[in-house]
């Protein structure tokens, strides 16, 4: 028997079946996320949800509050107690400098004074917080007129600093009564406490011959008028070795014109708008070369209001006599004009070029 020829058959291709891959949860959430949420829409939850649990806040009790407030009424009393009524800052040092003439004893004692005062019927002004040290310096140059000016300074924590200084003399324009102050600038300030025991030796009294009426608080005098005063007071006894006496004449406020009276009886008259310095030595030169010794017993007057000129007379001129006295028809003598504060005797020798 013959062998029948093998048919080769052909092999089949096998497919290939996908294997199945065991996949996590978030696994298949990652691949199909949309499926994930299709179940989760559709099936029901089977996880149990806990209920919240919602915590209360505290509420803040009233012992509390009410401690705090206590001890801010404690802060509070103990800062004032310390601050305004504690002889911690109770001023106890009261230094002084600057004093030439006026007793410091008597500044202090004036500071001490004002510092026993009460603010608001409860606070003492001796507190170094509280001390009114404006109205002190006020007060104070009011009460020494002599003070030209005052500082009050603050040392911590109890101390207080006065530094002042003093003029050289206390400047009167006597106006009617009373007698009004002039200030540095030359305003008018009350002069009543100028007028004691202690302030009579620095006193210069300027009496207004026109007697204008003086208000206080209003310019009286122009600065560097009562500055020459003072000037000419102080240099006639100390350049020129001549005392004067007080008080001194002026015609009026707005003349800027003085007459000063010697000791020995003489005048001095003298121009306020020219500098005291050229006037004492226009007196000096006049004394030296013009009137001897032995005539200055019967010396009236030297006019120096002038610039660079000196009139001067002596008391025992006698009038020349009257022409009508022995021929009725002559004509009399004209009378020399008298220029105001000039004294009425009119034998003026007059002196041209008063230079040193």
């Amino acid at each position: 028997m013959k062998n029948k020829p093998e048919t080769i058959k052909p092999k089949r291709k096998t497919e290939l079946k996908p294997k199945k891959l065991l996949l996590s949860k978030k696994e298949k959430q990652a691949v199909s996320p949309h499926a994930h949420m299709f179940r989760e829409a559709f099936l029901p939850d089977r996880r149990v949800r806990k209920p919240l649990l919602v915590r209360e806040k505290p509420k803040r009790s009233g012992g509390v509050l009410s401690g705090a407030i206590l001890l801010w009424v404690a802060f509070l009393s103990v800062t004032t107690y310390t601050l305004f009524f504690s002889d911690f800052h109770k001023i106890q040092i009261i230094e002084l400098s600057g004093t030439k003439d006026i007793s410091a004893e008597d500044i202090q004692s004036f500071v001490r004074d004002r510092l026993a005062e009460k603010t608001f019927r409860f606070f003492s002004q001796d507190n170094f917080f509280l001390a009114p040290t404006d109205s002190i310096r006020n007060d104070m140059l009011r009460a020494f007129p002599k003070l030209a000016t005052a500082s009050i300074s603050r040392q911590f924590p109890d101390t207080i600093h006065i530094q002042v200084t003093e003029r050289d003399r206390i400047l009167l324009w006597c106006s009617g009564d009373p007698c009004s102050l002039v200030g540095d600038d030359g305003v008018a300030e009350d002069g009543s406490s100028s007028m004691t025991p202690s302030n009579e030796p620095f006193l210069l009294r300027i009496i207004d011959d026109g007697s204008s009426p003086v208000t206080i608080g209003e310019p009286l005098l122009d600065p560097k008028s009562a500055s020459a005063i003072i000037r000419l007071a102080q240099a006639l006894p100390d350049r020129a070795g001549i005392a004067v006496t007080s008080p001194m004449h002026s015609p009026s406020r707005v003349s800027d014109e003085v007459r000063i009276t010697t000791k020995d009886g003489w005048d001095i008259l003298a121009n306020l708008t020219l500098d005291p310095d050229k006037t004492i030595a226009s007196l000096l030169l006049v004394l030296d070369k013009e009137i001897p010794q032995d005539r200055r017993s019967v010396l009236r007057y030297i006019d120096l209001r002038t610039e660079n000129k000196a009139f001067f007379a002596y008391s025992d001129w006698t009038p020349p006599p009257d022409p009508t006295a022995t021929n009725p028809t002559a004509t009399p003598a004209t009378p020399t004009p008298i220029q105001s504060g000039t004294p009425t005797n009119t034998n003026a020798k007059k002196v041209d070029n008063v230079k040193k």
